[in-house]
């Protein structure tokens, strides 16, 4: 197990393309990991120190103390493994995590499992906008794995979802599931504008909503967006 933590303050943000793959390297290697910190290349041990630590479960774990709320790209590309992180995190959390875990004990910045392909992500407090979206330009978001956010969620929620499944505990903001095609969306508290272009797959809402109004009413829900010729189910739960 690498427990990593900051030694400085960071005034810009840093790239941190770090999985628990990294757990396998000898420590100086992992001191020696390249990190960008803005427009500079700079080793780990600048920034962070690492403590190398036995883990009973003998599985590959990397712990994140202190704030990394200017740490962007954690868990990019992750397979298997589990990254705890005992604070805040910058943007890009999980993107394109394939396996694994990732538990988030604070918040989480924009951008949080986008294109995520499978494994698990956890946040104990509120996540920012586009959580599991495509990438500007790209045509697929989500297409597996488990997000579970405790908290609030920003706008922008499942675009372009093909599958897996988003669950917010708390409220949203707007455009949830725009363009969605498959998977499963639930929203225990409010949000705004849902199901703009969806296509397929289910929204589930426990508090207030609004939904757009190319949206037909049915024995489920709603279903639509038949702008799209879409057959996506928007149900209220309780």
């Amino acid at each position: 197990m690498l427990i990593i933590r900051p030694k400085v303050d960071l005034e810009v943000n840093v790239d941190m393309e770090i999985t628990p793959e990294l757990v396998k390297s000898d420590i100086e290697t992992v001191n020696d990991f390249t990190l960008y910190y803005g427009k500079y290349e700079v080793p780990l041990n600048e920034l962070f120190e690492v403590e190398s630590r036995e883990d009973e479960s003998n599985n590959k774990k990397i712990v994140l103390e202190g704030d990394f709320s200017r740490v962007k790209w954690v868990g990019k590309g992750m397979f298997d493994g589990e990254i705890l992180i005992k604070g805040n995190i910058g943007a890009d959390c999980g993107a394109y995590m394939k396996g694994g875990r990732i538990v988030i004990e604070g918040n989480a910045d924009d951008w949080l499992g986008a294109e995520m392909d499978g494994g698990e992500i956890i946040v104990k407090g509120n996540v920012e906008n586009c959580l599991a979206c495509p990438y500007w330009g790209n045509t697929e978001g989500m297409k597996g794995g488990k997000i579970i956010v405790e908290g609030n969620a920003g706008s922008y929620i499942g675009e372009k979802m093909m599958g897996g499944e988003i669950e917010i505990r708390g409220n949203a903001r707007d455009f949830i599931g725009t363009e969605m095609k498959n998977g499963l969306i639930v929203i225990k508290g409010n949000c705004g504008i849902t199901g703009g272009d969806m296509k397929g797959g289910e929204i589930r809402i426990g508090g207030k909503f609004e939904i757009v109004p190319s949206f037909r009413k049915v024995e489920e829900g709603y279903m639509g967006d038949t702008n799209v010729k879409g057959k996506g189910i928007i149900t209220s739960i309780k």
